[in-house]
């Protein structure tokens, strides 16, 4: 299952109130697992309440016994109001018992102390075995329990995602020009590798303002020596290009890269810019091959007027491309 139509299968799972359904997300690390579950919860107007499982010990799921009526009785610190979203993260990475103490919410046998209460749903993520993470397999009775899905990250939707929270448009052009290197396909024995959640940490890497040689060592701590040295080549092109300001003022004499790698990385920027400044740059976009038209305009229409005289001649002009997207 891709991201985007996971967090949407989550957000109609928790606008309901029973709990008949309850997910573990399987993916390798960094895939976004643990926000995926958080923007889902947001969008359906609950609380989210997160256990990191290998940080944890049974009594933080079970509580703590104690003696009423001449019965044992376990103070739960689980809620018991209200509606909410109880994330288990890592629970690939938990210890047996704290495994245990997860089975006994998700069961929510009749009369347990550890039941939560109507409107409250549970996710857990874990690894798989292949991640080369700290694995515990989980048990028979306790997977027999879950619907387990597996998350696979994209390129195009990462991209999206990406433009929204201000990931530098370098990164943003590269991961569309080489999508395969968004994940790593092997997860190495030792060493940084590349991961959406890898990627993310890497605009900071950019904002620093270090020198190329030390920014160059960072970004291979971060994504992993391959990967690095590949953006790194990719970087040193880029921050050739004409600036944003340069191709408003000038939109038909700056000159229009002809390398896909950098149009890629021109059109992620250029994008950003229109989605927050509100304001089209067809005049220069239109000088492009119409594919990264396209992809400006796709990037674009869900963020601003597309309904001006520039970009509704450009797809008039370019009806083929855009027969199945009902612009």
């Amino acid at each position: 299952m891709n991201t985007v139509e996971l967090e949407q299968t989550l957000e109609k799972i928790f606008k309901g109130d029973d709990r008949r359904i309850v997910p573990l997300l399987l993916g390798a690390p960094g895939v976004g697992k643990t926000s995926i579950v958080g923007q889902a919860a947001q969008k359906a107007g609950l609380s989210l309440m997160t256990l990191a499982l290998p940080t944890c010990e049974a009594v933080d799921l079970r509580g703590i016994p104690q003696i009423v009526d001449g019965q044992t009785r376990w103070a739960s610190p689980m809620p018991r109001e209200g509606r909410g979203v109880l994330l288990l993260d890592e629970l690939s990475s938990a210890a047996p018992d704290v495994q245990v103490a997860a089975h006994h919410l998700v069961w929510a046998e009749v009369g347990s102390d550890m039941s939560l209460p109507l409107g409250w749903h549970i996710v857990l993520t874990g690894n798989r075995s292949v991640d080369k993470t700290f694995y515990r397999a989980v048990s028979g009775p306790l997977r027999n329990r879950l619907c387990i899905l597996p998350i696979d990250a994209h390129a195009s939707q990462w991209a999206e995602w990406a433009m929204n929270n201000q990931i530098d448009h370098s990164i943003i052009g590269f991961l569309r020009w080489r999508p395969e290197l968004l994940t790593a396909k092997e997860i190495p024995n030792d060493g940084a590798f590349p991961s959406p959640r890898s990627w993310h940490r890497c605009t900071e890497i950019l904002n620093l303002g270090v020198p190329a040689s030390v920014e160059l060592e960072m970004i291979v701590g971060t994504i992993g020596e391959g990967a690095a040295v590949e953006f790194s080549a990719y970087l040193r092109t880029v921050r050739e290009l004409p600036s944003i300001q340069t191709i408003i003022n000038r939109p038909f004499e700056t000159e229009v890269p002809k390398s896909p790698s950098l149009l890629y990385a021109i059109v992620s920027n250029l994008s950003q810019y229109s989605r927050e400044k509100k304001k089209s740059i067809m005049d220069y976009v239109s000088r492009m091959p119409a594919e990264f038209g396209l992809l400006y305009i796709r990037d674009i229409r869900d963020h601003m007027d597309i309904n001006t005289p520039d970009i509704r001649n450009w797809i008039k002009k370019h009806k083929n491309l855009f027969d199945s997207d009902n612009l």
